[in-house]
């Protein structure tokens, strides 16, 4: 049963740590964590108060005092498991409690604490709740000695006037045991929760020993090694006898001298197990008349601060200062995750049940699709970011393509690349560059086209070739064309399919876009493949299958200038130097005609080069014509033409009734998906207005120290 709102808010002391404008925020942002939708805040989101401590150092009872809920507080038992109370506000008063199993345990161990689940409707009930807790972690064997968990209890407390805060009493650092496991559980588990950098520690420190000794001071200084988000609280201050040594080194310890953290020092006096029934306020006068009557008096009135009732208007300070600083990048990343969760909502497209919606939807998405393809094939990118990414503009990507092919065609096209005579095999740098044969041009004559002119001849007249050499020599010259092509066309179409999955998948979610690839898109690009495949062989058909045309009427003075060496010298090769047109050397003596001195005869030799230098003149411009006839009758009019309407209004409208539902139809994932974006949504809105309203706006703005007052 709950207790009235009345009751509980005169019972408790939350409230005073914030405002109600700051609790409001923090509402806020823990909802957003609570819900799983503020994970860019992660374990740092959400400002939390540490109370950590040497075993017995008093930190429950501080955070008792804080809280205003009862802690067991018992002289032969501590803390043996981290306790997380999460504030929440509520219209009605309870406390439930649930256990969160630690990762060491079995299976069967997890599920049974995971149904744990306890709450009472009064704070007073709370150490029952502690001690079931304890039971069920301990098991079946409720007996045995006081071992440590690393589970973790996790009690939410509601209330009318709560703020929301989370509130983590640690078990105490242990300095001796018989269990080393146990040591280093507790060690683990409270340093994990001081890294934390959203965290505020409280690190409590008892006077009733010395503090060099204990263990919190070396975890703070060496986790926090600036102590900016620590304040040192000193406990049980009533133990020092009154102008002792140890009340002097304790007293130096207050005054930040010793030990500084930027929050500086506390002192509070705690209650015990023996003045465990009295009230909230009666602890709270005996600890004011101790200060008044006591050598702290004398300390400083700003640093430390004396007694509980200051502490908490010191955390309400110190979380104040806390949300000053982190709430300019809170607020960039609540507008980052907005912008990321409306992009994907609006991806996801409107519900969509009926036939008309499903074709509203993909015609949406075709519309988006036609826009990006055609700047990307027009080459215009500053339109969208979607062509950030190079490999995104086609235009670009093509293009490269294209040259790089023609660099290939250049280089690896021809099946031999024959040099001059006066140039070693071996002695320019292009030879080596070249995938086919390289050879020099008197011992290609002789070990390639004489074989060629005597395999060919017919009835021509001595010295004259047959006109179909030129054919035969071009048609092996040429052997390397189509492979190339093939590879460059092959690019082209790898290159083509990213494009379009890239701007479906900008446009769409991936569902859609995985369904649109498999029925539209790769359909239709299969079938430009094979149609620029076809278009290939028609283009090689010419060059391949017929015999060389070119009706360009300067070729005859390009076959003349082809060979520089024949003019220069007059000669046939590098082993003959005679020419056919000197009677001198056609006399019986002159070894020449019809001499065969594996050369050939004269007239072998000219026929030989004569047809070389047709074939070398044809080859070139045949060359670059298929080169621009591959980039533009093939990539260009087969693949690239009509490309942005491969997926258009026209494509949904003919959909048959099978593939729009495979394609359009929505799964119980992504109606699922939907919901939570929107919900997700109204939270990022939400809290987004509600820091909007915290940001100072112009140079006559109130300062936020003005808008959230601290309570004094």
């Amino acid at each position: 049963m709950s207790v009235p709102p009345s009751k509980w808010s005169s019972e408790t002391s939350l409230n005073q740590l914030h405002s109600r404008d700051e609790s409001e925020l923090l509402d806020v942002i823990d909802q957003l964590r609570f819900q799983g939708v503020g994970r860019f805040l992660g374990e740092d989101g959400l400002p939390q108060l540490i109370v950590a401590g040497d075993q017995s150092s008093g930190k429950s009872s501080v955070l008792e005092a804080l809280t205003r809920v009862r802690f067991p507080i018992r002289s032969k038992q501590c803390t043996t498991f981290a306790t997380e109370l999460k504030l929440r506000r509520s219209t009605t008063s309870r406390i439930s409690t649930r256990i969160k199993p630690g990762p060491n345990r079995t299976e069967e161990d997890k599920q049974r604490l995971a149904r744990f689940k306890e709450s009472c409707s009064s704070p007073e009930q709370f150490p029952e709740l502690i001690d079931l807790a304890r039971a069920c972690m301990k098991g079946i064997d409720r007996e045995s000695s006081e071992t440590f968990f690393d589970d973790i209890l996790q009690v939410e407390i509601f209330g009318p006037d709560l703020a929301p805060l989370t509130v983590v009493d640690l078990p105490g650092i242990i300095h001796f045991h018989n269990n080393d496991q146990e040591v280093s559980t507790v060690s683990d588990l409270v340093q994990k929760y001081m890294r934390h950098r959203n965290s505020i520690i409280l690190a409590v420190v008892a006077a009733s020993n010395d503090y060099n000794n204990q263990i919190i001071l070396k975890y703070a200084t060496r986790i926090v090694p600036g102590g900016e988000r620590v304040l040192g609280i000193i406990t049980k201050p009533d133990t020092l006898t009154p102008d002792s040594d140890r009340e002097l080194d304790f007293l130096n310890l207050a005054r930040n001298t010793e030990i500084k953290f930027e929050h500086g020092w506390h002192v509070v006096r705690n209650w015990d197990s023996d003045t465990k029934n009295s009230t909230f306020e009666e602890r709270d006068q005996v600890e004011q008349d101790f200060f008044e009557n006591s050598s702290w008096a004398g300390l400083p009135t700003l640093n430390p601060g004396l007694g509980i009732s200051s502490l908490r208007q010191r955390l309400s300070e110190i979380l104040l200062d806390h949300i000053r600083t982190i709430l300019p990048s809170i607020r960039k990343k609540l507008s980052e995750d907005r912008e990321e969760s409306e992009g994907l909502l609006r991806r996801l497209g409107s519900p969509r049940e009926t036939t008309r919606e499903q074709q509203d939807y993909l015609s949406n998405i075709s519309d988006a699709f036609y826009e990006h393809m055609q700047d990307a094939l027009d080459g215009i990118y500053r339109r969208s970011k979607f062509f950030n990414g190079e490999h995104r503009r086609l235009r670009a990507v093509i293009r490269n393509l294209n040259e790089e092919f023609a660099i290939d065609m250049l280089q690896k096209g021809q099946k031999w690349y024959i040099l001059p005579d006066d140039l070693a095999e071996d002695s320019t740098p292009i030879a080596k560059l070249l995938t086919g044969r390289a050879y020099l041009r008197s011992k290609f004559l002789h070990e390639v086209v004489l074989p060629l002119v005597r395999s060919e001849r017919g009835h021509e007249l001595p010295g004259v070739f047959n006109h179909l050499l030129i054919g035969s020599l071009f048609r092996r010259q040429m052997e390397p064309w189509e492979n190339l092509a093939k590879a460059h066309i092959q690019r082209v179409w790898f290159a083509i399919n990213r494009c379009l999955e890239e701007v479906l998948g900008h446009i769409t979610n991936e569902t859609t876009c995985n369904n649109l690839l498999m029925h539209v898109i790769d359909p239709a690009m299969k079938s430009r493949q094979l149609e620029v495949m076809k278009k290939l062989q028609e283009l090689l058909l010419p060059h391949r299958d017929y015999e060389p045309m070119n009706l360009d009427p300067t070729f005859f003075l390009n076959v003349q200038t082809v060979n520089p060496q024949k003019e220069n010298s007059g000669s046939l090769d590098k082993n003959s130097r005679t020419s056919p047109e000197d009677p001198s050397n056609l006399g019986p003596d002159s070894g020449t005609v019809g001499a065969n001195d594996g050369h050939g005869s004269l007239s072998d030799q000219y026929e030989c080069s004569n047809a070389l230098d047709a074939m070398q003149s044809y080859y070139k411009p045949a060359m670059i014509q298929f080169i621009n006839n591959v980039a533009s009758l093939g990539i260009e009019q087969c693949l690239l033409v009509g490309l942005p309407k491969i997926f258009s209004s026209a494509t949904v409208r003919n959909m048959n009734d099978d593939i729009l539902i495979a394609v359009a139809a929505e799964s119980r994932a992504i109606v699922t998906e939907r919901s939570r974006l929107s919900k997700k949504l109204e939270l990022l809105e939400t809290g987004l207005e509600t820091i909007r309203r915290f940001t100072p706006r112009g140079k006559h703005s109130v300062s936020f120290k003005c808008i959230v007052p601290v309570l004094r």
